[in-house]
């Protein structure tokens, strides 16, 4: 076993001005700061930036862009013809234009795995290493295939789609990663790494986020954002007391990008540990990986 044993927790679209705002003290470690999630795309995408994290390189040369892999990249090479993607979240209109041309051409997508990485990453690269529902190389079976708004086209409302989501898949999850470190016989890995995307499907699913793109209404309740947010709070303060119990000398928190707006994702990406990691710089989201190995390895 290494010296050092690094724990990332990644809570999914965790907004760092909105943990400032709900002053999640837990969240909050000793160092804090910002992530630079700018990849060169038109927006932050989840298994895109989260291949980022564990490749340390972009997507140019770990070949995943975006959420999900193009079934059809010939039709999809038609779509970028007419509309451009580096137009789109630029110009009004195009990401319009976008996606009904996907739609028209009946573009078919479905979401990265690991075996689309053309990349190794850190998982392959540390022996004892684990990854929990890391999107982009062991997604949930749940989220792989249904996605968020899937149930939203067979009428359930968005407050029974994130009840599901919430006991489905955010209780399993949390089963699994204390489990890991609850068991007297494991030690701690040299790296473990759990994802919770528990944060991202509550901003999609507010009321605002279906209906005015990210906008989200006072009527829908700013108290039910908070309550969310002080709940992952409350998991970040359990999660480290387990994590020290267990001899993980390095616990990192971390988001891929804060709540949907207008246009999408937005650049609010957060990390925080109990040591420290960076110092006073911003880091680039491929900065983690060399930094885990670095501790790792020694």
């Amino acid at each position: 076993m290494s010296e050092n044993s690094v724990l990332v927790v990644a809570f999914d679209g965790l907004d760092k001005e909105l943990i400032e705002e709900f002053d999640l003290e837990h969240v909050k470690q000793e160092e804090y700061g910002s992530i630079d999630n700018k990849t060169g795309m038109s927006a932050q995408m989840t298994s895109e930036l989260f291949t980022n994290f564990i490749t340390g390189k972009s997507y140019e040369e770990h070949g995943v862009k975006g959420l999900k892999k193009n079934l059809k990249p010939k039709r999809q090479r038609i779509v970028n013809i007419l509309s451009p993607e580096s137009l789109a979240g630029k110009i009004r209109g195009f990401d319009f234009l976008r996606r009904n041309l996907e739609r028209i051409l009946d573009i078919e997508r479905r979401k990265y795995l690991k075996e689309d990485i053309e990349a190794e990453t850190i998982f392959e690269e540390l022996e004892n290493s684990r990854a929990m529902f890391v999107p982009g190389y062991n997604p949930s079976m749940l989220w792989t295939m249904m996605g968020f708004g899937k149930p939203l086209e067979y009428g359930y409302s968005s407050s029974e789609i994130i009840k599901m989501w919430d006991e489905q898949e955010y209780e399993h999850r949390k089963d699994e990663l204390f489990s890991e470190l609850e068991n007297p016989i494991l030690e701690p890995r040299d790296f473990l790494m759990c994802h919770f995307h528990r944060p991202d499907t509550h901003h999609h699913f507010f009321e605002g986020a279906i209906k005015n793109r990210g906008k989200v209404k006072e009527n829908y309740g700013r108290s039910k954002l908070k309550k969310m947010y002080k709940e992952t709070d409350q998991l970040a303060k359990e999660i480290k007391e387990k994590a020290k119990e267990k001899g993980y000398t390095h616990i990192v928190f971390m988001s891929d990008h804060g709540l949907p707006t207008d246009e999408g994702h937005n650049e609010n990406a957060f990390y925080s540990c109990n040591r420290e990691l960076f110092g006073n710089e911003t880091p680039r989201i491929t900065e983690f990986h060399d930094k885990i190995l670095e501790l790792v390895e020694g």
